[in-house]
């Protein structure tokens, strides 16, 4: 009797015991689901700025159509400082930023696609009073001017061994308040996203710009070699198919003349 009720008691506790294993194993069995590819990103309008909360721009809606032809969830996170930008991007924290021009030395840890649907020309603002005062066809027309640059902006190497007289701000946003505030005499800067702003600031009346732009080059939605997202070797390559549709129906063309017109 004793030795029936030892069998007993034996297999209620299997039956408990399998009870409680099988949840936990269908558990184990059942695949994570994929986490959200970050995107980083400096507020810039209009290409990438947030508004009510939800970001917003060109660059937002071009790969809003991009991950949704891919079938990718992505997130995106605004940074206003471009070396935290790119340490996030060293570190692995980021799988993806926007937008970034191309040299050699953000390709060691940055993998730029083919594609490209944007070229940004940056130009010296000027206080409008000056219009009529400073030039420029060469170095040599601002060697006399204080000039503004900005902190892990990628300037080229002739204007940063051209000998002017600068001066650093940590924050590209800072710059026009600087320059109105006589600080320096001219700041090099995205020429949309600038007067984009300072449109919406009130201050188009007291800037300019000069004509002849410092660079005009291609920009890239990069993604980051240290990154643990799966698959993001292989996610350039069905990047740049997505985005050559995207450019071939028109897509991207009515985006951007959804926010500078036609």
């Amino acid at each position: 009797m004793t030795e029936l009720t030892s069998t007993k008691t034996r297999l209620t506790t299997l039956s408990i015991l399998t009870a409680l294993l099988i949840p936990m194993l269908v558990l184990i069995q059942k695949p994570a689901s994929a986490a959200d590819l970050v995107v980083l990103a400096k507020p810039e309008a209009p290409f990438k700025f947030e508004e009510s909360g939800q970001p917003q721009g060109i660059d937002i809606e071009v790969i809003d159509a991009v991950f949704d032809k891919l079938g990718i969830s992505y997130k995106v996170e605004f940074i206003r400082s471009d070396a935290r930008i790119q340490e996030d991007a060293r570190n692995g924290r980021a799988d993806m930023l926007l937008v970034f021009s191309k040299n050699a030395k953000r390709q060691e840890y940055l993998t730029y696609p083919e594609e490209s649907y944007v070229d940004i020309g940056w130009n010296f603002f000027i206080r409008s009073e000056d219009q009529d005062k400073i030039v420029y066809e060469s170095f040599d027309d601002l060697k006399d001017l204080k000039i503004g640059i900005t902190k892990d902006i990628s300037y080229t190497p002739e204007f940063l061994a051209s000998g002017l007289s600068f001066e650093e701000s940590p924050r590209s946003e800072l710059q026009i308040g600087k320059l109105l505030a006589k600080r320096f005499d001219a700041v090099p800067m995205n020429t949309i996203s600038t007067l984009y702003e300072q449109n919406k600031e009130g201050n188009l009346d007291k800037i300019a710009y000069l004509p002849k732009p410092l660079k005009s080059k291609a920009y890239y939605n990069v993604f980051t070699k240290a990154s643990k997202y799966p698959g993001i070797e292989g996610l350039p390559a069905k990047y740049d198919a997505a985005v050559r549709e995207l450019k071939a129906d028109g897509t991207i063309d009515a985006i951007f003349a959804k926010y500078l017109g036609n």
